[in-house]
């Protein structure tokens, strides 16, 4: 058999053309990559603007002020959390919420422990997510209400270790 390559760079690579299909939105990309490597180059053709992570996240207020200057997050996620439906959900994912800033991501499995408006927006390819964008541009202040109350309800860490201490 062959083994299948669950890198995120590979995951990612379907929604390439993202910023191209809605381009009222701004697509940034903080990843850490030398300035000469041909990638950065073949993203920026692509509308992805690429900035260095050790810059926007130098320090906890720098991270939480880069998260809060996006309407939104979206992230592509290894192919073994969504091929296996681990339910796996990031931080950075819970930080957004936590901002009321809506989240598009591919389902790990984790949709269905979730309230139907969570501020997640669940895509499976490019045509799921560019309409997933398109609707949190369109009914911002909506979404990121929903973001907001789903992190109080879902990620509250106190509420959630009463109930873990209760069981």
């Amino acid at each position: 058999g062959t083994f299948p390559d669950l890198s995120k760079k590979y995951a990612f690579e379907q929604y390439l053309d993202l910023p191209r299909r809605v381009p009222k939105a701004k697509f940034e990309l903080a990843m850490h990559m030398n300035p000469d490597d041909p990638e950065r180059e073949r993203l920026r053709k692509r509308g992805w603007h690429v900035v260095d992570p050790h810059c926007v996240a130098r320090t906890p207020k720098k991270y939480r002020s880069y998260l809060a200057s996006a309407l939104g997050e979206f992230t592509a996620i290894k192919g073994v959390d969504v091929s296996w439906k681990t339910g796996w959900l990031s931080d950075r994912a819970a930080a957004f919420l936590a901002m009321g800033r809506p989240v598009v991501t591919e389902d790990t499995g984790a949709a269905r422990y979730l309230p139907s408006a969570s501020g997640f927006h669940f895509v499976g390819d490019l045509e799921d997510a560019a309409a997933a964008i398109q609707d949190l541009l369109a009914n911002w202040p909506r979404r990121s209400r929903e973001a907001r109350a789903s992190a109080l309800e879902v990620f509250d860490s106190a509420k959630n270790l009463r109930k873990i201490l209760a069981a």
